[in-house]
């Protein structure tokens, strides 16, 4: 009705006006508290807040880092220990083979005591040389064949053949590198008939051993370039005079008692110039041998020396099963010449030579070599002999 009165606009009873003081008391919900408001942090105690966990944080990682680097350093430690602890049971075996077997003679390196060891021959070198004995060959190679195979691609040139002689060649790794090579340079010589007139030779006492050779060339496709024959360095009867371009010989100097036979056999067969004043445009040799380090070689040329003459022997009489042809192995090394020994022998040689009709010696001229340098590795171990063969005359009051 009040409605109806006011023409549809409805009144709103107007709040009354509080006139009495009450106190009111104001309770916290129960369990909640609420947290004083936070003062707002000055920029210094922010920066502070910033270096402390920063310094924390750099704490933190390094307490880490050390803790990594103590536990590599204990595995590392471990790691020597086990690497080392085989040494002294080789050492122990290396003076009981001393004992019981008896030394093997001077001449004891010859073809039969390879055929023995001939199919594990490359695995226990491998063992030994620490799989270092590769790189040695390649190195061997390098030196005669030049860095960008000068030896073919100069006499490319001339349009004349190449014949590389590989003596002690045993398994072939040496003639193999040098086919690779030869193959490698006279392809991409401009000669299309060079690649099939270079050739590599191998020779060596040992049939067993060149058997598994001619499986390893076979299997590199190489055998129409390398070819390997029984031939032994004191004796090259199948080779004419001044017919071979370079000759290499990898570990096998030692085993020949008679060196002086050997090396003058090599001089016969490799070129040689007119001028004996010269070696240009001469023929190369390479000679790649152990020796003893000596006891100037440093800490690291007695680890070497110890290695060789305990660890060998030991180590390849196990391997192989035959102890006395690694006890000759360490002989050999043991007595072969020093470097400065062995350039001497080489540099005093006094080879005969023949006469232009192939007969009649030379009365007043000899043969000899001139070591251009002594390349070392392995801490001494190891030496590559490079020479050319020259003519000398006889002086004469």
């Amino acid at each position: 009705n009040e409605r109806n009165q006011n023409h549809g606009q409805v009144s709103v009873p107007k709040p009354k006006r509080c006139t009495e003081n009450k106190e009111f008391e104001i309770r916290p919900s129960s369990g909640i508290e609420r947290a004083p408001p936070q003062r707002r942090a000055s920029p210094n105690q922010i920066s502070d807040n910033m270096a402390s966990k920063a310094k924390k944080a750099k704490k933190s990682n390094a307490t880490k880092s050390n803790n990594d680097r103590n536990n590599a350093q204990s595995s590392s430690a471990w790691y020597y220990f086990l690497a080392f602890l085989p040494l002294p049971l080789l050492f122990l075996g290396s003076q009981i083979l001393r004992v019981t077997i008896s030394s093997p003679s001077a001449d004891h390196g010859t073809g039969s005591m390879f055929d023995l060891i001939a199919t594990r021959y490359d695995f226990i070198n491998r063992a030994l040389a620490l799989n270092l004995d590769m790189s040695w060959r390649h190195r061997l190679v390098k030196e005669v064949v030049g860095a960008e195979g000068e030896i073919f691609t100069n006499n490319a040139k001339n349009g004349e053949t190449v014949t590389i002689l590989d003596l002690a060649t045993g398994t072939a790794d040496v003639a193999i590198l040098l086919g690779k090579a030869a193959d490698k340079y006279t392809k991409s010589s401009s000669s299309t008939t060079l690649s099939s007139s270079s050739t590599v030779l191998g020779l060596d006492p040992s049939q067993n051993m060149l058997n598994v050779g001619i499986d390893k060339v076979e299997q590199a496709n190489l055998s129409n370039i390398v070819s390997l024959k029984l031939g032994d360095a004191r004796k090259l009867d199948s080779l004419d005079d001044n017919t071979i371009n370079a000759a290499t010989m990898s570990f096998g100097i030692r085993n020949v008692p008679e060196k002086e036979m050997a090396l003058c056999e090599i001089h016969r067969v490799l070129k040689k110039n007119d001028d004996a004043t010269t070696t240009i445009g001469s023929s190369k040799l390479a000679i790649m041998e152990f020796s003893e380090p000596g006891p100037d070689s440093g800490l690291l040329g007695s680890i070497a020396r110890l290695f060789i003459r305990h660890v060998v022997p030991a180590m390849g009489a196990m391997l192989s099963g035959h102890p006395k042809e690694y006890m000759h192995l360490q002989k050999s090394i043991k007595e072969f010449p020093s470097p400065s020994e062995f350039v001497a022998l080489m540099e005093g040689l006094k080879c005969p030579v023949k006469s232009a009709d192939g007969v009649e010696l030379e009365i007043d001229t000899f043969g000899s070599f001139r070591v251009k340098e002594v390349v070392n590795l392995n801490f001494g171990s190891v030496q590559i002999y490079v020479a050319t063969p020259i003519l000398k005359k006889y002086v004469t009051e």
